[in-house]
């Protein structure tokens, strides 16, 4: 996981935040406060749909007219066209195929790339990690339910995509995540000159703090949304 500075809710999204023909409706309803925001990366050994990849991006929280406060995933990528159509079809989670390459190097360093399908395609994602000396030997349990509601998610429904997988939901999802793991601090290091991990189309022109957190043995589940009409 990979921290972010927090935007300013005056603050444009930067580009890249979401799909194109996405941008609208993950940009509108509610509003948008800012805070932290999130780079996620997580590689699944098993699931309802089987092993898969996925990058996540969280720009910040937003507040709803009934008082509560949620973060909001504009974009997201998975490895499979089953992930993709259960994640929109289930929780609103704007899902699309991307191909992901993990490459271990010297130091215990590990790269990651993410690309679109297609031959000739460069990746719009990267970024490495490599072990802090000492610190990063330190392995910590976590579950994110001592954190309460903080995670909680609110995500709109979406439009359909150009690919059959791309389905379209009627109504507002929300969910609280829950995520549980052995976690321990590594280095980041960004994959673009400019010190960011994305190249500001395919995914946000962002730059993460130098610190990023590992969770080995993750248990992630999204559990079942609550669905509301409008918010």
């Amino acid at each position: 996981m990979f921290v972010l500075s927090g935007l300013s809710k005056n603050t444009s999204f930067p580009g890249g935040f979401s799909a194109p023909y996405e941008a609208e409706v993950l940009a509108r309803g509610g509003e948008f406060i800012g805070g932290q925001g999130l780079v996620q990366l997580v590689s699944y050994s098993e699931s309802p749909v089987g092993e898969y990849d996925e990058l996540i991006y969280i720009p910040g929280r937003w507040k709803y007219s009934n008082g509560e406060v949620g973060f909001r995933i504009t974009r997201i990528y998975v490895s499979t066209k089953e992930s993709t159509e259960n994640g929109r079809r289930n929780w609103n989670i704007p899902k699309q195929v991307a191909n992901f390459d993990y490459r271990p190097g010297p130091d215990g360093t590990t790269t990651f790339s993410v690309t679109l399908p297609g031959p000739g395609s460069t990746p719009f994602f990267k970024a490495s990690i490599r072990p802090i000396p000492l610190l990063s030997s330190l392995s910590i349990p976590f579950s994110t339910t001592i954190l309460g509601s903080y995670f909680s998610l609110m995500q709109p429904p979406l439009p359909k995509g150009e690919n059959p997988e791309e389905v379209s939901t009627d109504k507002w999802a929300a969910l609280t995540p829950v995520m549980k793991g052995n976690t321990r601090v590594v280095k980041l290091i960004p994959g673009f000159e400019d010190g960011s991990v994305g190249d500001g189309v395919g995914f946000p022109k962002v730059k993460p703090w130098s610190i990023a957190s590992v969770m080995e043995g993750l248990d992630l589940d999204f559990g079942v949304p609550k669905l509301f009409e409008e918010v």
